[in-house]
């Protein structure tokens, strides 16, 4: 093939041949594979250090396309010594096959990351701004490592030692532009992921200015229009806690509450700028803690007239490494709450509080407590998981109340409980609360029963934690026919830092007397929880291990009878469970 370029245009033609061949090739390729790290970016919320670390442990790197590059390289090298063997002649043609392949095979390779995918990549206005940089960033790049690998020498003698210079003679006089080329090429591919951070590093100033002015507006439309703020926050219990309150406080006022598990400061930013209007009597709103002093930022954005802590636990030790740290952080909320007016009303869920923590923390952050749990101004008396919902008996000081619930999982007792303190706070009597509880309806993918057909399910796929997990394996014998089995599906849990091994042993062993069958996805990952399930000596257990959640799933679809009940508990984003394969 390159016989005839070099008949018709010439030897030095040749280097950019290759470049007219193979630059909308690597562009291609390139910007393929872009959009791919973009989407697993994207989950990462644009942070480069998660991202970075993410790459690593997966070695998230590209290996398709750098190996047919790599073959090209070593192609053009031998192909420079045509005299020495005959095969070396066509080695130069064999090398444009190799890089091509590995090329169209990275193509290949990055399409199916993303159509396996189980979160696509948002196309949103930010994505674009990323794009757009990204691909300025990659062809300025690529074009000064072309410019690079065309300055590669060509046949020209360098002046060397006289001991070094007969032995150094043949790769002084060879032509290596082409080589450069390949290398230019593989370079540009591996720096795919660093094009795209550098792109998004560069608009960090006018991302800051942008959310400067919507978080200005928001402040401005909230000042104006001044609802009663309940704010919610808590290691887990956050989301179902806010959904049950909506529903109780929206049967008397109008009331909004942050969608879904939205909870970080552009986020509520977004909900008041487009959702927040001057009907609202309440404004429920959820608050992630990411590291100490975040939920105090999000207070100032929407200073609480109610705050409510749902739990302090493992679920984020992972970020804060003790429990300690996650206690001072969500307990900023009711610093904030008391500091808007020192009566304002924080509710603490004493069940999800360790006693260790609780008594400190109440004494040093100085608030007016409302506790609910027990020996708390609200109690449970009584506790009865049927298969219809909870029918629990509700102690008030010296007043009991029956309530029934159409949810699932002794775990949402105490974001029930949470709620109706909440709602008492606000001066709602109990029947109100009594006659909304009544017509909830379940939470999206929170311990969510489904009893319309033969198969019961319970769908508790969003996210997991320990007291979550165990909840949902009570829902399921809640829900089991008699002649049904009962099937747990799950990967495990993430974010638990260094309590992942013995919770998952903990709950591997409970997960075996509990279930009949348990499907386990990526059990590399959670090994603890495989020995636990192991060592429970109980027959008729069955234990089959998935790489996939969908692999799993497509087993139940199969095997399920009538009368069986099957529990989903979590369902791992691709970040945790479909490491990419470039």
């Amino acid at each position: 093939m390159t016989e005839w370029v070099n008949t018709i245009f010439g030897q030095d033609f040749q280097p950019l041949f290759y470049v007219l061949i193979f630059w909308p090739l690597f562009l291609l390729m390139a910007y393929d594979r872009m959009q791919t790290y973009l989407m697993f970016y994207q989950q990462e919320e644009y942070d480069s250090v998660r991202f970075i670390a993410w790459i690593k442990r997966h070695r998230a790197w590209d290996k398709v396309a750098s190996l047919g590059l790599g073959a090209a390289i070593m192609c053009t090298l031998f192909s420079q010594f045509q005299g020495q063997h005959p095969i070396f002649a066509y080695l130069e043609d064999a090398s444009i096959i190799c890089a091509v392949v590995g090329l169209i095979g990275g193509v290949i390779k990055s399409r199916g990351n993303r159509q396996s995918s189980k979160k696509p990549l948002v196309r949103t206005e930010r994505v674009a701004r990323i794009n757009r940089n990204a691909v300025l960033l990659l062809l300025g790049g690529y074009l000064l490592l072309t410019i690079g690998a065309l300055s590669f020498p060509n046949g020209t003698r360098l002046v060397l030692d006289s001991s070094l210079d007969s032995w150094m003679n043949p790769l002084q006089t060879l032509d290596w532009r082409i080589t450069g080329l390949y290398l230019a090429f593989l370079l540009g591919v591996q720096l795919t992921p660093v094009f795209l951070m550098g792109a998004n590093k560069f608009l960090e100033p006018y991302e800051a200015r942008v959310q400067a002015r919507f978080l200005a507006e928001a402040k401005a439309k909230f000042a104006l229009l001044q609802p009663t703020v309940i704010a919610i926050t808590g290691s887990f219990g956050k989301t179902s806690t806010k959904t049950i309150l909506q529903h109780i406080l929206s049967s008397v006022h109008p009331t909004l509450a942050t969608p879904g598990s939205v909870n970080t400061e552009m986020g509520i930013t977004r909900v008041i700028r487009e959702q927040l209007n001057e009907d609202h009597s309440y404004f429920i709103v959820e608050m992630g803690a990411y590291g100490p002093g975040s939920i105090a930022k999000l207070c100032r954005l929407t200073p609480p007239d109610v705050g409510l802590i749902t739990a302090v636990g493992a679920a984020h030790y992972e970020r804060f490494k003790t429990l300690e740290t996650v206690a001072s952080a969500k307990f900023e909320l009711a610093s904030a709450t008391a500091m808007k007016q020192a009566d304002n009303p924080v509710i603490i869920n004493t069940d999800g509080i360790p006693s260790h923590l609780l008594d400190p923390m109440t004494e040093t952050v100085r608030a007016n407590y409302i506790r609910a749990g027990k020996e708390g101004a609200l109690s449970v008396a009584s506790l009865d998981q049927k298969e219809d919902g909870l029918h629990l008996i509700i102690a008030e000081e010296d007043q009991e109340h029956k309530i029934f619930v159409p949810l699932y999982g002794p775990h949402q007792v105490e974001n029930i409980l949470s709620a109706i303190a909440v709602a008492r706070s606000l001066g709602l009597p109990f029947s109100v609360i009594r006659a909304s509880l009544k017509s909830l309806p379940q939470i999206r993918h929170r311990t969510e029963v489904d009893r319309s057909g033969p198969i019961a399910t319970v769908n508790d796929a969003y996210n997991s934690n320990p007291i979550g997990f165990e909840g949902a394996l009570i829902a399921l014998n809640a829900i089991v026919k008699p002649e049904g089995r009962r099937i747990l599906v799950t990967p495990g849990m993430v974010e638990l830092g260094a309590k992942h091994d013995e919770e998952h042993k903990r709950l591997g062993v409970i997960a075996a007397q509990q279930c009949d069958v348990i499907l386990v996805v990526t059990p590399s990952r959670i090994p603890t929880f495989v020995a636990g399930i192991k060592g429970v000596n109980k027959d008729h257990l069955t234990l089959i291990e998935f790489s996939s959640q969908a692999e799993a799933e497509a087993w139940v679809r199969t095997n399920v009878r009538a009368g069986d009940a099957v529990l989903y508990e979590n369902n791992l984003p691709d970040l945790y469970e479909s490491p990419p394969s470039f």
